[in-house]
């Protein structure tokens, strides 16, 4: 299910409207699509002597979900999420934040204070690790190995003439360039399982360092003609190539394992690709999303989301414990549910800004994300945030969130909750008196998740709409 947002007020009037009306089930289906401190704030709405719930198990949440503080409940809630987010000062530069596969961690450029260079830092969950870079460089693409280690590819400013890019590796030692040339502009990097790819557009090939051996793919011996358009899987032993209506999927090593060509795309020629957990998503030209899938050793075509967007995607953003895709058009940001490709509103906590969008009069998201399949953190700019808003600091700042803590629960629609959301809460609620932990827990805060313990193990039973 997608997410609906109780903070604004005409989701509040909707909730409303349909107790007005004694129209039970549709209200509690739409309490179910909230994460659980929304769900009971709008769970007052709900007259349980009056409604025949469609199952036990929906009975049982019903309970669960009355029985709390509505207000004290979203209050909690919003404080326990606050944990899950570290932010910094100052905006992100133009380079995508780079993340890592087999690490928490994230490379992110940021401007320097004079303007007139960038500063390169790696972030965890507990905020920044290193500052790995400061100087005149302008970076294009970034990926983290680990918190000490980052390759990226920079230009420096020729008085508006592109000169030859660098790929290089930063870290606390210094900088060495690994490769140099016009044949790297506009060039790719990634990290893997076995070390990092780059994809190169003027050259149409790949380069990789997999487990310290150079590999090398010529990826016009498969028809294509750019090798700077694809993406790695979520565990970092797959790349999937896209160009035009190709598809090649190889190993971290670049081993070609399966390729296809197809006459047509609805959704025109692909200019945006991503991993997720089962799935190989792509965006054309022409507008639209696409579902991919290896079935029986072949790529196969699936199936291509209903078209509710006029706007061309150039990113593609998997958030997948949120199940979540943030599908980005020129800095505009448009949300979409992960299993369905179906259009949805976005967590409650990012900012609805900007205007509706004229076929589903669903609002847009204006600000940068950035995430991917094998992240364990995600990133976006303050002014996404529906909190700090009154301060222009917060507005400019720069949002890294940790997608692992175990209070994201807090933020998953209530249906869409499971044992294993459960499971990683209840060591903190279960954590021996005076023993140290992170995440450590006030008595309302215990409460609140306990609830949400009792609705995780009931979520899977629901009676669906």
């Amino acid at each position: 299910m997608g997410w609906l947002g109780s903070g604004r007020s005409g989701a509040s009037d909707d909730l409303r409207a349909l107790a007005r009306s004694g129209n039970w089930q549709s209200l509690w289906w739409q309490i179910l699509r909230l994460p659980l401190p929304r769900a009971a704030a709008a769970a007052a709405h709900l007259k349980v002597r009056k409604w025949k719930p469609p199952s036990e198990a929906d009975a049982r949440l019903a309970t669960v979900l009355t029985g709390l503080d509505a207000t004290r409940a979203t209050e909690v809630g919003d404080s326990l999420f606050g944990r899950t987010t570290v932010r910094l000062p100052g905006s992100m530069g133009i380079a995508k934040p780079g993340f890592s596969v087999r690490h928490p961690v994230v490379a992110i450029e940021q401007p320097t204070r004079s303007g007139n260079g960038s500063r390169v830092v790696t972030v965890d969950r507990a905020g920044v690790r290193s500052t790995l870079y400061e100087g005149p460089a302008q970076h294009w693409s970034m990926c983290a190995l680990d918190s000490e280690t980052v390759i990226v590819r920079r230009e420096f400013d020729g008085g508006g003439w592109r000169g030859d890019t660098e790929i290089v590796e930063y870290s606390p030692a210094g900088e060495v360039v690994l490769a140099s040339g016009s044949g790297f502009l506009d060039a790719v990097v990634e990290p893997t399982a076995t070390g990092f790819v780059v994809g190169t557009k003027l050259a149409g090939a790949a380069f990789a360092l997999a487990d310290g051996e150079q590999e090398q793919l010529d990826l016009g011996r498969f028809g294509f003609r750019r090798a700077d358009l694809f993406a790695v899987n979520s565990n970092g032993t797959r790349i999937a190539f896209a160009d035009g209506r190709r598809l090649l999927i190889t190993d971290s090593r670049l081993q070609p394992l399966h390729e296809t060509v197809v006459e047509s795309l609805r959704h025109g020629e692909i200019n945006a690709i991503t991993f997720t957990e089962d799935s190989i998503i792509t965006a054309g030209y022409d507008k639209g999303l696409y579902r991919w899938q290896v079935i029986g050793g072949k790529i196969r075509g699936l199936h291509s989301e209903r078209l509710t967007v006029s706007r061309t995607f150039f990113t593609l953003n998997p958030v997948t414990p949120w199940n979540l895709l943030v599908a980005e058009g020129g800095n505009v940001n448009f949300h979409y549910d992960i299993g369905t490709l179906d259009r949805c509103a976005a967590p409650d906590f990012l900012e609805q800004s900007g205007t509706e969008d004229s076929d589903d009069h669903m609002p847009r998201a204006v600000g940068k994300f950035a995430s991917t399949a094998y992240s364990r953190l995600a990133v976006y700019e303050g002014g996404l945030t529906t909190r700090g808003k009154l301060s222009v600091d917060a507005f400019y700042s720069t949002i890294v969130q940790d997608l692992e803590h175990p209070l994201n629960l807090l933020v998953k629609p209530v249906s869409a909750l499971t044992p294993g959301d459960a499971g990683r809460v209840l060591p903190h609620l279960d954590q021996m008196a005076g023993t140290p932990d992170p995440h450590s827990l006030t008595d309302p805060e215990k409460g609140l998740l306990r609830a949400a313990v009792e609705a995780c193990a009931l979520a899977p039973a629901l009676a669906g709409p």
